[in-house]
């Protein structure tokens, strides 16, 4: 009897030791098919995915021209239910002078608009009444929101419910979002992060153009004329009214913080580093 007791636990233990192999490998095969699209995104762009586990979504991060990109689920917010929303964000490894931000015409507005932008148009009256847009340079906006980053925009929203995309961009990202968990299909996914970065490249092409229009890059300590009224920051868009530094080498003013912010002069082609008191 004894020995039979003995085989009973050992058949018991068995089973146990089965049952929690069996539950691992089902666990590891639902979080790999579950984030598929997300892992498949990964090896697309030779990135690093990273997951916490069944219950929290995976993100992937790569290295795209010159910007750190992430892409996820952005995170929820408590006492709000916003639903799923697929992010595309990249991070500039230098800040961009310019503050933008667009989204479908009836979707709420924010409480606050962006620091220092206006609402502005871009000309396609069938994209301006479909989209409000708000920058802090009407000429930079519009020298980024071609027709190909328009046509980007237009892709994007078709993968969202109504009025459910936003893009957000300041000195330090570019923010693209569909309300929509486009992780549940691989195509999906991929498609929204491959007009996302149209988006990114029409970004710095279009700041780059409106930066180098007129710009002369002159000696330090040349003396510079400003138009009448107060000089603008070119990082935030405001008017300088306090206390400011100008770049050492082409002159051009900044806020204190801005200048910090940006950690360089913001006026493309210039890179100077060194700024003097104004």
């Amino acid at each position: 009897m004894e020995i039979v007791g003995w085989l009973v636990l050992g058949a018991l233990a068995l089973i146990v030791y089965l049952i929690i192999r069996l539950g691992a490998a089902a666990g590891s095969w639902l979080t790999g098919a579950r984030f598929k699209a997300y892992r498949q995104l990964a090896l697309r762009y030779q990135g690093k995915y990273e997951s916490r586990g069944l219950s929290d979504p995976p993100t992937v991060s790569f290295s795209y021209n010159g910007s750190n990109v992430r892409v996820g689920l952005a995170p929820n917010v408590a006492g709000q239910n916003l639903g799923p929303r697929t992010r595309v964000v990249a991070r500039f490894r230098q800040g961009l002078p310019f503050r933008m931000e667009l989204a479908p015409s009836g979707r709420p507005a924010p409480a606050q608009p962006p620091k220092g932008t206006r609402l502005i148009g871009v000309g396609d009256q069938e994209f301006d009444r479909a989209f409000v847009v708000q920058a802090n340079d009407s000429e930079m906006a519009r020298e980024f929101l071609s027709p190909t980053v328009r046509w980007a925009i237009g892709n994007l929203e078709r993968l969202g419910p109504p009025r459910g995309i936003l893009i957000s961009i300041n000195p330090e990202r570019l923010l693209v979002q569909v309300d929509r968990n486009l992780g549940l299909n691989t195509d999906a996914l991929a498609h929204a992060v491959r007009e996302a970065l149209v988006i990114h490249d029409g970004l710095q092409l279009g700041v780059a153009a409106r930066l180098t229009e007129g710009i002369a890059i002159v000696a330090a300590g040349a003396a510079t004329t400003e138009d009448a009224g107060l000089p603008v920051c070119k990082v935030c868009g405001e008017t300088i009214e306090g206390p400011s530094v100008r770049c050492a080498s082409c002159r051009t003013p900044h806020h204190v913080d801005c200048w910090e912010f940006v950690g360089s002069c913001s006026i493309y082609g210039c890179q100077g580093k060194k700024s003097v008191p104004a």
